[in-house]
């Protein structure tokens, strides 16, 4: 599948406008018809969270990790938001496991992944987050299944030697960072390296922090078992919309160079 760009403006200028979000989401019927022939846009979804849970785990259990990886490498230089986003969903979701809903007192949503029992799901949203920044939701469940579902749908570009040259230059500026430094710093030493705007690359180094390449090695990380929504401390700093857990990455942490292996042998060969 490939992407019609007019049906991708249509999604466009359903939610965002020169002054951000809208306040009132509108598209007409014929560009929603539009838009939803060329699989861009879809009508709301509801899952119970044993449905979304399954698809989930069925997703991940259908793509392998090559087809994210190769993905990902790929969206660097072409700036494929849409395939990038794929690696963040694989990564958290890889070690996901079946269960029935799990809640405490005082909780109405699962403890484990952080599902309530009945979704609505606006996959409109999704997509959108999905080709805007790369993706925001990647350790929501319906956002796994969504983004790799349609991953696997897509026609994705080959890596080309650019491709690996930005993803060499991305792990350099992290490794080398000074201990003091920020993920605010990171993001904007990223901008000198890989064509992107500041929402691109938060969403990028929230995608290396899932993949387990940027964070406090002291605490629970998706690389090696699926972090429970229950388990995700959140810093205590104020106004912290970085995701768990590269919220608690600093310069001093450099770059977990075993998940770098991990996820991308061929940069040692």
């Amino acid at each position: 599948m490939t992407i019609d760009k007019r049906a991708i403006k249509i999604l466009m200028n359903t939610y965002w406008s020169s002054a951000g979000w809208r306040d009132e989401p509108t598209v007409s019927p014929e560009d929603l018809a539009y838009a939803k022939s060329h699989h861009v846009m879809f009508d709301p979804v509801r899952f119970s969270h044993d449905e979304a849970i399954e698809a989930a785990f069925q997703t991940v259990a259908a793509i392998t990790q090559a087809e994210v990886v190769s993905a990902f490498i790929a969206s660097l230089s072409s700036r494929r938001l849409d395939i990038r986003s794929g690696l963040g969903s694989y990564a958290v979701g890889r070690h996901f496991q079946r269960h029935r809903a799990k809640t405490s007192f005082g909780r109405k949503f699962c403890t484990y992944c952080g599902l309530y029992p009945v979704e609505d799901v606006d996959l409109n949203i999704l997509n959108f987050e999905r080709l805007k920044w790369g993706g925001v939701r990647h350790t929501q469940p319906t956002y796994i299944a969504f983004d790799l579902r349609i991953l696997r749908e897509t026609h994705c570009p080959s890596p080309n030697p650019d491709d690996f040259g930005i993803l060499r230059a991305i792990l350099s500026v992290a490794r080398s960072m000074p201990s003091k430094a920020r993920l605010s710093d990171l993001d904007k030493s990223l901008s000198k390296v890989l064509a992107s705007n500041s929402a691109e690359r938060r969403a990028l180094i929230g995608i290396l922090g899932y993949a387990g390449i940027l964070i406090d090695p002291s605490r629970p990380a998706f690389r090696k078992g699926f972090v429970a929504d229950s388990e995700r401390e959140q810093t205590p700093w104020y106004k912290d919309d970085w995701p768990y857990p590269v919220q608690w990455w600093n310069g001093s942490f450099g770059i977990d160079e075993a998940a770098v292996d991990d996820w991308f042998p061929s940069l040692s060969t």
